[in-house]
């Protein structure tokens, strides 16, 4: 699954300039463990949107040079109830790599290199639209 910015085919800006410490994976599936290959994300709402298992995702990203915010609109076609987790990452950089065909910024769509251990942190029911924003 790739993320697709505003339609774009380029490289997006960052969602989000925050450090990445915490690492997530949404699913319509119960885990306990993700599998070697999968695709993580640091951004909370995001992994949300994934849990769902859109075919298609998109963000629209809108600048308020006003207020000094970014605003995040997420659109998915996922038709499922997901679960979000938290990954257990010890390592980042024995952990996980780029994901070679993300649209999003480096960092921000990434594949595990082994198997982790997952921590269950909610249910998430379906939801067509997510809205995020964060201050520049």
């Amino acid at each position: 699954m790739n993320i697709r910015k505003a339609m774009l085919l380029e490289k997006a800006a960052p969602m989000t300039t925050k450090l990445h410490i915490e690492w997530f994976h949404g699913s319509p599936k119960k885990l306990n463990t993700l599998y070697s290959g999968s695709t993580i994300t640091p951004i909370l709402i995001l992994a949300r949107a994934f849990s769902h298992k859109p075919g298609i995702l998109s963000i629209e990203v809108n600048e308020d040079e006003d207020t000094e915010t970014r605003k995040f609109r997420i659109l998915h076609d996922g038709i499922k109830h997901g679960s979000l987790y938290r990954v257990i990452v010890t390592d980042p950089k024995a952990d996980l790599i780029q994901h070679p065909d993300s649209k999003g910024a480096p960092g921000e769509e990434m594949l595990t290199t082994h198997d982790l251990p997952l921590e269950f942190l909610e249910e998430v029911p379906l939801k067509e639209v997510y809205e995020y924003s964060e201050e520049l």
